[in-house]
């Protein structure tokens, strides 16, 4: 290893800041550069969506909206929910401040890490960036594996059917799709 590649500093933390309003862009830019942090924006969902299909980033700071006036954060939740379904280990601070605490934590319960109120105090979303890294994301279990057995599934889908509706075979034979002699016919070949 020569001399150069010793003294190396650390590669920067590379962050996602994905919100409309430019001026909070540059703002965070500015002030995560002075951080050692490189900082990528995008102003839309769909801007973001291309990022993060193209590469991994430590941190995605989101904000919840992204049209003048929508305080519901939907876009921004819905954009959080896609992206933690497809990495569940990604470090999401939500950014908001039209949505207020209760979007907030709705994000937090969809799998943000922590959250931060607009207007942020510097060392406050400094702290939090540096917190969330520091927190180990849960790794989530496997699926349950699903039985693919047809005789099975259709079998249960039968006992489940008549169970809801108290053994009326017209009403399990309905909600089936079926008609009740193609019900008796599938019930005795399963023995039920």
């Amino acid at each position: 290893m020569s001399e150069a590649q010793k003294e190396a500093p650390p590669a920067p933390l590379e962050l996602l800041f994905v919100d409309d309003d430019q001026d909070i862009l540059t703002a965070a830019e500015l002030l995560l550069g002075r951080h050692g942090m490189a900082l990528t924006k995008a102003s839309t969902p769909a801007e973001a969506e291309a990022l993060l299909a193209a590469r991994r980033f430590d941190v995605i700071l989101l904000d919840l909206n992204f049209q003048r006036g929508d305080i519901t954060g939907e876009a921004g939740l819905a954009l959080l929910e896609a992206h933690l379904q497809r990495d569940p280990r990604a470090v999401v601070v939500v950014i908001t401040g039209h949505s207020g605490l209760a979007i907030a934590v709705k994000a937090m319960r969809l799998g943000a890490t922590d959250f931060v109120m607009k207007p942020w105090h510097n060392e406050r979303l400094i702290g939090t960036i540096k917190s969330a890294l520091a927190s180990p994301r849960p790794t989530l279990p496997p699926p349950e594996p699903t039985d693919l057995n047809l005789e099975r599934s259709e079998k249960t889908l039968i006992v489940q059917a008549l169970n809801r509706h108290a053994h009326n075979i017209s009403m399990a034979a309905k909600d089936l799709g079926l008609t009740r002699a193609a019900l008796y016919r599938r019930m005795e070949k399963h023995g039920l």
